[in-house]
């Protein structure tokens, strides 16, 4: 009979050992008796390599740094990933927690303690937090060197998955290549397993994988059931997985940290769910619309971005500039990896800007699709527009963005102190705005926001029960029609030489001439701790606006900066706040700038309009993080 590559030659160094047993329930992997301490301790170290169980593979660099597979005693608590968002704290990427935004952690979180190194009996892993399942033994039974096993059509069959081959368009060195090389198994199971599970275990700030091997029971399970592709389905019951990933990395971003991070905090986790990776580093400004330009479809199905919102809006770009952009919006899937000083669409997507916890959520959350803004202006419209995926910005915001560059250094500080002084300046940006509107009023809007919502979560709902029924693969929550990107989902409604349609209705000028902000976005939070946008949807179709007069009095614009933690700043009567489909704006100053996804962009007519579900990305639960908008 062949062996699993990861088994021991003798195999009484298995049998000798007491493990923990365990069963498998609704929520998770339950602790039913403990087996000996020594046996706890020992079992992270059957196998020679806890990541590939390979002698040699090279994987010294993952497991440096005090080793990301930790063989200690878990005495820390595990926490599973709650499907209820807790208005609390967020942990940022520096492990410091933010007041006002999302928790890691939710109110069903699962405390874990242990005895002499061992899970306390009725402890639950949820399945939420489980990366990875193996088997350690054959189910039915292995045999030592002297034995002889008894060939049965009940025997299972291992394929060893390799490493991955093909063209390649990137430098040898700019590139890793990263497979684990997990046993996969198959076969009819008839009695308790032996079985490695690979979870997140919390670590201070941070989680990291963890090994455990277990003896589980599964009487609720057929006979001849899968024990490990049954764990492996209700771990990932609406996620794909083994996800094959380009992280692509800014080195600069995250004041210079962005390499360590996703090195110590993101890639332990990828790894240990069985996702190949490929690694490339950015080397010069624009250096991701290259890369996304020439990446090839065939070899991947993410591009996760380890870096602030710059590397997400060039790869966006850069796919979209490719001739066959409309397959690469179909296969792709785009997402960040929290490493930069702004990780807005993590916070949006994952709900979390710590990258080891945006790491799980990449690998268990639902791929969805989320409209873009298509930014024309005169001096590119012709080559190419730009697509955007965050947010466009004029006035006190842009400046304070764009113009504080130079002390980058401060952190987010910086953004908050260039507003202070815009803000105090009562500086004017006067323009002329002309916008589509799908919701113009307060009211119109919270019926739009309510609808839309609704539709996506009854949607959502509705798949959950029969991917469980096993009626759906889960891939997208969505319209089915919109899994197929084509080539007319990139036509204009609006373009640029058309000038500004009939329909369109023009902001009053006592307003625009006294323009102290203008954004409009399609994510809530354009930064860790600030909801800017919190009526904003995934693919409603719309993008939000916000739009405030200079002349606001300071005593009045104080609170309303100092709500954007909560996102209540667009209740106040001084801010004007709509849903739109498409606006021209025409700037009537010399000396200023837009910023566009935090890029500065030129001074000249800017005509942006949406375009619906083009870009496939990963939602939390198949959705953006709760604002509580509704409740506002």
């Amino acid at each position: 009979m062949n062996l699993p590559p990861t088994s021991p030659a003798n195999l009484q160094t298995l049998k000798d050992k007491d493990f923990n047993e365990a069963t498998l329930t609704d929520d998770g992997i339950m602790i039913t008796s403990q087996g000996h301490p020594d046996s706890y301790k020992a079992s992270a170290n059957v196998n020679a390599d806890p990541v590939t169980g390979d002698h040699n593979e090279s994987m010294t660099s993952v497991r440096s740094n005090n080793s990301f597979f930790e063989t200690a005693s878990l005495i820390s608590c595990v926490t599973c990933l709650s499907d209820n968002y807790d208005q609390g704290n967020r942990l940022n990427p520096s492990g410091e927690n933010t007041e006002g935004a999302a928790k890691n952690t939710g109110e069903d979180d699962v405390p874990y303690s242990s005895v002499t190194g061992q899970l306390l009996v009725n402890t639950v892993i949820p399945y939420s937090r489980i990366l990875h399942a193996r088997y350690l033994e054959n189910p039915k039974g292995y045999t030592d060197d002297l034995e002889t096993a008894n060939a049965s059509s009940d025997l299972i069959e291992i394929d060893d998955t390799a490493t991955g081959s093909g063209s390649d368009p990137f430098s040898k060195d700019s590139i890793e290549h990263h497979k684990p090389k997990y046993s996969k198994t198959k076969g009819r199971l008839n009695r308790p397993a032996l079985v490695e599970i690979t979870f997140a275990k919390p670590r201070r700030h941070d989680i990291v994988p963890k090994h455990l091997t277990l003896s589980i029971s599964y009487p609720s399970l057929s006979r001849g059931a899968d024990i490990v592709e049954e764990i492996l389905k209700r771990s990932y019951k609406n996620a794909k997985r083994e996800r094959s990933i380009l992280v692509i990395v800014n080195p600069f971003g995250g004041k210079g940290k962005a390499k360590k991070m996703f090195m110590s905090k993101c890639k332990p986790i990828l790894l240990a769910s069985n996702c190949s990776i490929d690694t490339a580093y950015t080397k010069y400004a624009m250096h991701a619309v290259d890369i996304a330009r020439e990446i090839d479809l065939d070899k991947y199905d993410t591009i996760a971005c380890a870096s602030g919102d710059g590397i997400p809006y060039e790869v966006i770009n850069g796919l979209y500039q490719r001739p066959d952009r409309a397959e690469a919006f179909t296969k792709l899937a785009i997402t960040q990896l929290p490493c930069g000083s702004g990780n807005a669409m993590s916070v949006s997507c994952h709900w979390t800007s710590n990258p080891s916890y945006a790491a799980l959520c990449l690998v268990k959350s639902v791929e969805a699709r989320i409209d873009l803004m298509c930014c024309s202006q005169p001096s590119y419209y012709q080559n190419f527009p730009r697509l955007s995926f965050l947010s466009q910005t004029y006035g006190v915001i842009a400046e304070s963005d764009i113009n504080t560059e130079f002390i980058r250094w401060m952190g987010p500080a910086r953004f908050e102190l260039g507003v202070a002084f815009n803000v105090l300046q009562r500086k004017k940006y006067p323009c002329d705005i002309y916008v589509k509107y799908a919701a113009k009023s307060k009211n119109d809007l919270k019926v739009h926001y309510m609808e839309h919502k609704n539709r996506a979560s009854l949607r959502f709902e509705n798949d959950v029960d029969d991917i469980l029924n096993d009626n759906l693969s889960g891939d997208c929550f969505q319209d089915p029609s919109w899994s197929q990107v084509k080539e007319s989902d990139f036509k204009l409604k609006y373009p640029l030489e058309d000038g500004v349609p009939s329909d369109w209705e023009r902001i009053s000028p006592d307003i625009t001439d006294n323009l102290g902000i203008f954004y409009t976005g399609k994510m809530p939070y354009i930064a860790a701790d600030t909801k800017f946008f919190p009526a904003a949807l995934p693919a409603d179709g719309t993008m939000d606006l916000v739009v405030t007069d200079a002349r606001t009095p300071v005593t009045r614009m104080a609170p309303i900066l100092l709500a954007l933690d909560k996102g209540s700043h667009v209740l106040q009567p001084e801010v004007i706040h709509s849903k739109i489909s498409a606006y021209k704006l025409v700037p009537k100053i010399t000396n200023s700038l837009f910023s566009v996804d935090g890029e500065k962009f030129p001074l000249e007519p800017l005509q942006v309009e949406i375009m619906p579900h083009l870009c496939k990305t990963l939602l939390r639960n198949g959705c953006y993080v709760d604002t509580e908008f509704d409740s506002m």
